[in-house]
């Protein structure tokens, strides 16, 4: 079977959030709402307006014990399901908006062979190259990585660019 043909839902409209992806986003949204450092959390249309995205705005002062040095800071999260048998692919991407950005991901990258497809990438600006490595997730559900993330590994990120005592 072309993997291009199968819709992100197992059947419904890639572009909405019905069935089994829409059930994810709920999953994430009424778990993001239980960090202590979320402000809001939302969906919305991706930047090409062909997809949707969960958005949760966090409060700088809380997120890490007030280490993040930006006014804003988000984490934009995608999920696109697939039939059983072939893995969901998924990013959680955190913004900051001094221009740093970072993200793990399960999707691949058709230009850049070299890239595993679960992946971390990182860069201080916009206008800088990303920086990639290859990572094991731990968890495997959507809720489990979410918490894996904003739990272990965004703190962990944010700890090591702001404290030059941790290391990464």
């Amino acid at each position: 079977m072309y993997l291009g043909a199968l819709l992100a839902d197992g059947g419904s409209d890639p572009i909405g959030l019905s069935g089994r992806r829409g059930r994810i986003f709920e999953q994430l949204r009424v778990n993001l709402n239980h960090h202590p450092a979320t402000e809001t959390v939302a969906v919305r249309p991706t930047r090409d307006q062909k997809d949707r995205k969960l958005v949760a705005h966090f409060d700088t002062q809380i997120l890490v014990d007030g280490l993040v040095d930006a006014d804003e800071a988000k984490l934009e999260i995608n999920w696109w399901t697939h039939p059983v048998g072939i893995d969901d692919q998924f990013k959680f991407h955190y913004v900051e908006s001094s221009g740093y950005d970072c993200g793990w991901h399960r999707q691949p990258h058709p230009e850049e062979s070299d890239i595993p497809f679960d992946h971390f990438q990182q860069r201080a600006s916009p206008g800088s190259d990303y920086q990639y490595q290859g990572v094991d997730f731990l968890e495997d559900t959507p809720v489990g990585l979410l918490w894996e993330v904003t739990r272990t590994r965004l703190p962990r990120i944010i700890r090591a660019r702001y404290d030059s005592e941790t290391e990464f």
